[in-house]
């Protein structure tokens, strides 16, 4: 069930015209066509993703679309990072 909820919610950012999005693990295509229509940010998080074993997003997917793309480093307590170079490494090899 979250991870139907969780679906939905970048819908939702694409319908209130988020400017920019994040934590994007669970997203549709719809939603990922609507970021690239309203030129919404898709902020990726590589920590999150490597740290709770997750899927990482779909990031090719998303540059594929039209989507601008930026990296974070999601700094909670469960899936901090300091080091930006390590975020673009897990970037990259995800």
């Amino acid at each position: 069930m979250v991870c139907k909820i969780i679906f939905y919610v970048a819908q939702l950012g694409v319908e209130l015209k988020a400017e920019a999005m994040s934590h994007l693990e669970q997203i549709s295509e719809r939603a990922i066509k609507g970021m690239a229509e309203n030129e919404c940010i898709g902020v990726i998080l590589p920590t999150t993703a490597y740290i709770l074993r997750l899927d990482p997003p779909p990031v090719r997917k998303m540059i594929e679309a039209g989507v601008p793309i930026a990296l974070g480093s999601d700094f909670n307590p469960n899936a901090y990072c300091l080091s930006m170079v390590r975020i673009f490494a897990l970037f990259v090899i995800n």
